[in-house]
């Protein structure tokens, strides 16, 4: 059986390169993403998926590891637009004979995430989930938008805001976790599509600790907590996890330090999730211009 991989990176560097050159060229984009954040103000603030719902956005997630991938967000309009970019997004494959919208289908078992072992409904790849980020060099994180909110504060829904210009398209960082233990993990040959967190799942503390994945933390403790929370392992059993990269000599997973610093996540997850809002709305003054 293959397990969730995340920790061995044989995918090579050119595949990716190439990935993202095919999703440019599907997208119709004609010089090379944005990397670089700014925020227009005079442009419209657009919710990613309502964007997306609308015909404003074409967005591509290639999803190169469990840990890694890269998020193209396209403007398919006339005029500039901003971006409300949600917190907490997954990663779902899509194979061509499953219709998108069937996201039921599609991943499959409790909360439409499954839970341990095999190698998935349908055969699919496991999902990942986590955040969109800016790109390395953007260290200051998202722009902060006109009146000094950033998307970060006050309880609100959104991750960040950046502005992309007519028929340019932007990049962004993607760290995730694994979030179907046993399944294949992901390469940018996969087709997969970006979806929310609560689309996927209806368990709070999961689409907290998702909205809070940092790629500044231990991967290793935020993967742990992720399989406890997505695919119902036990503490012991995340304990005995084991890698074989040298045959016939298997190394555990997790330290006994890493599953402690999980389970002190969860608990923090726990409690941020009792604390939030129990329905989160979008702040009129910012997306209503």
């Amino acid at each position: 059986m293959l397990q969730c991989s995340h920790f061995r990176r044989f995918q090579q560097a050119t595949i990716a390169v190439l990935a993202g050159m095919l999703c440019l060229g599907s997208m119709g984009a004609s010089r090379g993403p944005i990397t670089k954040l700014t925020v227009d103000p005079d442009a419209p603030v657009v919710e990613l998926f309502e964007g997306i719902d609308q015909g404003q956005f074409d967005v591509k997630l290639v999803a190169q590891n469990a840990y890694d991938g890269r998020v193209f967000i396209t403007n398919k309009s006339d005029k500039p637009l901003t971006v409300a970019l949600p917190k907490g997004l997954v990663g779902v494959q899509v194979l061509a004979q499953f219709n998108p919208g069937g996201m039921g289908n599609m991943i499959g078992g409790n909360n439409m995430l499954g839970q341990q072992g095999g190698q998935g409904q349908n055969g699919l790849a496991q999902s990942v989930g986590g955040n969109a980020n800016p790109m390395q060099g953007n260290q200051g994180g998202f722009p902060t938008m006109p009146g000094g909110g950033n998307g970060n504060n006050g309880g609100q829904p959104f991750q960040g805001f950046f502005s992309v210009p007519p028929e340019r398209t932007v990049q962004l960082g993607f760290s995730s976790v694994c979030l179907n233990y046993g399944r294949r993990e992901p390469h940018s040959g996969m087709k997969y599509q970006l979806v929310k967190a609560e689309t996927v799942t209806t368990d709070p503390l999961l689409q907290q600790l998702l909205e809070s994945h940092s790629p500044r933390s231990n991967r290793e403790v935020q993967q742990a907590a992720a399989w406890h929370l997505a695919n119902g392992l036990s503490w012991e059993q995340i304990s005995q996890l084991t890698d074989q990269k040298v045959p016939g000599s298997p190394t555990s997973l997790f330290n006994p330090q890493q599953i402690k610093a999980a389970r002190e996540l969860v608990a923090q997850v726990k409690k941020s999730a009792e604390e939030r809002p129990r329905k989160q709305e979008v702040v009129r003054s910012v997306v209503a211009k």
